[in-house]
């Protein structure tokens, strides 16, 4: 997967859900969490479409879910 995507489509949902999007760098801890979830869940769901994915992400590390 390419990581540059990724982090530019966290930054989007990020900036959708008025959080400050400079607060994650590409290079931080939470990015690479985030980055992780998002792969692992796109291999357990293969069939699900990414930018779902990395909503469905983004959300539950903002609302602190289980999810996440």
């Amino acid at each position: 997967m390419n990581k540059k995507l990724i982090y530019k489509m966290v930054q989007n949902c990020l900036k959708q859900y008025n959080e400050d999007s400079h607060s994650i760098s590409f290079e931080s801890r939470e990015f690479t969490e985030i980055f992780n979830k998002v792969i692992e869940e796109k291999n357990k769901e293969t069939d699900s479409e990414l930018h779902e994915i990395v909503n469905d992400v983004v959300y539950g590390y903002i609302t602190d879910s289980p999810y996440f």
